[in-house]
């Protein structure tokens, strides 16, 4: 039992490290041209004129991490078409609640603001510019 008791603790350390480190104050974009999404500015984020692409994902989540470059990748390939977010599950429930977002990672497809599609899991980059080409 308190092995048990210890090992949580070792993971709830860890999880918040991994969290602190994932959210530098004053950071609302990633690399690329990837925008930060919280609950609040949502609903803005999706409204935009052009197709708009959200990675929901979680620090600890290692497929979300190796997904990352290559949302970064088609946020530069692709700029001048679709606009990409960022939303962390973990501090953002609303949004996952909302679209019923049990795994991670999952990107969630919006035009013209309205909900078309979602991938999940991490699948190879050119088919995911071929399924976000396909809704232009």
């Amino acid at each position: 039992m308190e092995q048990d008791d210890e090992l949580e603790s070792i993971r709830a350390r860890k999880l918040n490290a991994l969290i602190e480190h994932s959210n530098k104050k004053g950071e609302k974009k990633m690399a690329g041209n990837v925008e930060v999404i919280t609950d609040a500015g949502f609903d803005k984020f999706i409204k935009q004129d052009k197709l708009v692409v959200i990675d929901c994902w979680a620090p600890w989540c290692g497929p979300c991490r190796a997904l990352a470059p290559k949302i970064e990748e088609l946020s530069v390939e692709m700029a001048d078409k679709v606009a990409f977010g960022k939303l962390n599950t973990d501090e953002n429930e609303n949004v996952a609640l909302r679209f019923n977002i049990s795994a991670i990672p999952t990107v969630l497809i919006f035009k013209n603001g309205n909900f078309v599609d979602r991938i999940v899991g991490l699948r190879p980059k050119e088919a995911m510019k071929a399924a976000f080409e396909k809704m232009l």
